[in-house]
């Protein structure tokens, strides 16, 4: 179901989020979102039918949908619940000191619209696969990296030496793996050894338009920001070849729904997914 105030689906691989939204209603031609389309939703909340505003973060720390913060972040996440990035837990559909449940009028800050009709959870909540893919130097889309880390989608694993089986590079059907859909339902980024190689980006997809990119202290890492209300900004490379969108509850001013990272595609507390339909 695709409801607000309830909790998001997470810790699924990839290939599984696919199916599960393919077969969600075959009418609609449902799928799972790219990150192109991601990137037009993205492009939409800042045109004139959008709410042409940093979309509010929702802050919800158990991962309930359609909420929002009470107001913007003023700083990035560092491991700390702190006064300029307050992030709490609720039941569903209650409210809290920090945040607001969907039917709460004030929730529509979170909308891409801002307004009930917009689209929700774009900034924070969980961290959200999308079908986008990195290829390796073959032109082959890649399930992942190693045989504990990948998406559940058959193809190459980029790092098998990381594994449980060194010497298993490809995920196969033997192993339960899932074949690629048709191309049109995913996007395919060039190959790369790190996660800066930004001009590898799909125009429109939301990522490398977000230059100038910059840097900031992420609790004891770096973290790559772009232009765009600084949000996360890291490319998918060799040894994370999946994207995925719009940031978690807790990444503060990071948090935006011009957010990337890249990711294994596998089980992950932290990431759901979105489905999308065709009219």
């Amino acid at each position: 179901m695709i409801k607000p105030n309830t909790y998001s689906w997470r810790n699924i691989k990839v290939a599984n989020a696919f199916t599960a939204s393919y077969n969600y209603r075959r009418s609609m031609d449902s799928h799972m979102m790219k990150n192109t389309e991601w990137g037009a939703v993205a492009y939409l909340s800042h045109s004139a039918y959008g709410s042409q505003t940093s979309v509010r973060i929702n802050n919800n720390s158990v991962y309930i949908t359609g909420y929002a913060a009470t107001k913007e972040p003023t700083c990035e996440y560092t491991g700390v619940n702190e006064d300029c990035n307050k992030y709490e837990s609720t039941n569903p559909g209650v409210d809290g000191t920090y945040t607001v449940n969907y039917n709460n009028p004030l929730s529509v800050g979170a909308s891409t619209t801002g307004n009930y009709s917009g689209v929700y959870d774009m900034s924070g909540g969980a961290w959200e696969f999308v079908m986008g893919v990195m290829m390796n130097q073959s032109g082959v889309p890649v399930s992942g990296r190693n045989d504990k880390l990948h998406s559940n989608f058959i193809g190459p694993l980029t790092n098998p030496s990381d594994g449980t089986d060194k010497s298993k590079t490809t995920w196969t059907a033997s192993d339960g793996g899932i074949p690629f859909p048709d191309s049109k339902y995913y996007d395919k980024y060039g190959y790369a050894e790190d996660d800066e190689h930004y001009n590898r980006r799909i125009l429109g997809d939301a990522t490398g338009e977000m230059c100038p990119f910059g840097s900031v202290t992420y609790g004891k890492e770096i973290r790559q920001v772009g232009s765009w209300h600084a949000g996360c900004s890291w490319f998918v490379y060799v040894s994370y070849p999946w994207f995925m969108r719009g940031a978690a509850y807790a990444d503060g001013v990071n948090g935006s729904v011009f957010s990337f990272a890249r990711t294994y595609g596998t089980y992950d507390n932290a990431v759901g997914f979105r489905i999308v339909l065709s009219f």
